[in-house]
């Protein structure tokens, strides 16, 4: 693409524009090769790092709208890739499980991450992406 040179100078806008590209990529990709949309991919990872969680806890930790986290739960659900029961702890709330299938799930979608990514900056050299990486989780954490 031929952007103009004051959009090309605003790291912002080239930030947004490859990730959007990735986030397409990854999407499509995980959708297709490991039966999860990106949304999912989330939820299993936030499962999978931190353990059977608070349903609440898990869409907050993303920024999910809880209405949005109860289709979301509800899909993963009846794919069989997590299980929600009530809370032993609490019994007023429930609590997200990954199941075997939903660890082979996160497994497949990791790879695909990590393909995409590769693809993604191909023409950055593996110091120049662990920069890269640095900077942005920097930015982001901030």
């Amino acid at each position: 693409m031929d952007f103009p040179p004051t959009l090309m100078a605003a790291t912002t806008f080239v930030l947004h524009k490859v990730g959007t590209s990735s986030r397409r990529a990854l999407a499509g990709r995980l959708s297709d090769e490991a039966g999860v949309s990106l949304w999912e991919f989330a939820v299993l990872a936030v499962l999978a790092d931190f353990g059977a969680s608070a349903q609440r806890e898990v869409g907050d930790r993303l920024g999910l709208d809880p209405s949005d986290m109860v289709r979301l739960m509800d899909g993963l659900i009846a794919a069989g890739l997590a299980v929600r029961d009530r809370d032993p702890a609490d019994r007023r709330r429930y609590r997200l499980t990954l199941t075997p299938a939903g660890r082979d799930a996160l497994t497949r979608a990791r790879a695909l991450v990590t393909e995409v990514e590769r693809e993604t900056l191909a023409p950055l050299t593996d110091a120049e992406r662990r920069q890269l990486h640095a900077l942005v989780t920097k930015v982001l954490t901030q």
